[in-house]
C-alpha cells in the first residue's frame, strides 16, 4: 500500500473485478471496506500481533503472518515464522496463512501444525521459469547460502537484502 499511485491501482482492481487482493505495508483499514463493498476478498500481510488485531478490526477476510525469514519486506520485531504463527492463531479466528522461510513440505507441515490454514511461498518460486525476475537475481537466490542475506533499513521499511556491492554501499555495513 506504499505505492505512490495506490488510488489508480485500486481503481483498476475494482474495474477488473479482481476476486482477492493481498495488501501490506500500510493500514488495512484504508482500503478494506472499499474493496469489500465491491465483493473483493481482502488478505492483509502482518508481522506482529498488533497488526493482526488491526487487520481483524478493519474487516479483512484472512491474514498472512510473515515471519522474519521472509525474503522481502519484514517486520521490525524480527519474530520468526514458527513463533509468529501460534501467537497470531491464539488471537485471531479468521483464516491464517503462514509466510517466511517456507520452502519445503516439512516447513509447510510445521506451519499447519502451528495453526496456519495455508502457506505463502515467495523466494522458492521466484527462481521458476514462469517468474519474471531477472535471470541474475534468480541465480543469486539459487546460490545464496546461510548468512548471505541481512535484514536492512529497519528504521524505514525493513527489507531483506543479499550482501552484495549495493548492500555494502547503501546500508553502511
Amino acid at each position: 500500500m506504499l505505492y505512490p499511485n495506490i488510488e489508480e491501482h485500486m481503481d483498476i482492481i475494482i474495474s477488473e473485478k479482481v476476486p482477492i487482493v493481498f495488501t501490506s505495508a500500510g493500514n488495512p483499514a484504508t482500503w478494506t471496506s472499499t474493496l469489500k463493498k465491491e465483493g473483493i476478498k481482502v488478505v492483509h500481510v502482518i508481522a506482529n500481533k498488533k497488526f493482526a488485531e488491526k487487520s481483524v478490526q478493519a474487516g479483512v477476510d484472512a491474514i498472512v503472518a510473515e515471519g522474519f525469514e521472509a525474503g522481502g519486506h519484514n517486520g521490525r520485531e524480527e519474530t520468526t515464522t514458527l513463533c509468529l504463527i501460534p501467537m497470531i492463531r491464539d488471537h485471531v479466528s479468521i483464516p491464517l496463512i503462514a509466510a517466511g522461510g517456507i520452502a519445503s513440505g516439512r516447513a509447510m507441515l510445521a506451519c499447519f501444525a502451528l495453526g496456519a490454514e495455508g502457506v505463502q511461498i515467495g523466494s522458492r518460486f521466484v527462481t521458476s521459469l514462469e517468474s519474471s525476475a531477472h535471470e541474475h537475481f534468480k541465480q543469486k537466490v539459487v546460490e545464496a547460502k546461510e548468512g548471505d542475506t541481512q535484514l536492512s533499513l529497519k528504521q524505514l521499511t525493513p527489507v531483506r537484502l543479499v550482501k552484495n556491492e549495493f548492500y555494502q554501499q547503501n546500508c553502511g555495513c
